[in-house]
């Protein structure tokens, strides 16, 4: 029986771009998310942020990962969507290169996204 609990990572300060993750806490054990964690610059800062816990790190992470993405490619609304949408959960991965396991060993997938990308009236213009 899968361990599945939902997470909404939200990034208010960019219009409140906010992604739904599903995490299979069965697959993302504490042990792979030390090694993902341990992977990427800065892991002491992400584990305090998240009071030592470092499977909510990654998840947060992750997050952050997705809303970047979606920011990128224009931005995202979809959800919710059968658990781990797999064609954005893989796209998000494809884009992060490296430091992630594949799909299915990571156990995170999102099921829903609300990301806007700066459009022309979030921007201003002023001679300097």
């Amino acid at each position: 029986m899968s361990n599945i609990t939902t997470y909404r990572v939200a990034a208010a300060s960019f219009s409140d771009a906010e992604v739904t993750l599903q995490v299979d806490l069965d697959v993302l054990t504490p042990a792979l998310a030390a090694e993902i964690n341990n992977f990427w610059s800065h892991p002491k800062d992400r584990l305090q942020a998240e009071d030592g816990d470092v499977v909510r790190a990654v998840v947060r992470m992750f997050g952050e990962a997705a809303i970047r993405h979606f920011m990128a490619d224009g931005g995202a609304s979809f959800g919710p969507c059968p658990w781990g949408d797999r064609q954005m959960t893989a796209e998000v991965l494809k884009a992060q290169v490296e430091g992630w396991p594949d799909i299915d060993g990571l156990g995170i997938g999102i099921v829903g996204a609300e990301v806007s990308a700066v459009g022309y009236h979030d921007v201003t213009l002023e001679a300097v």
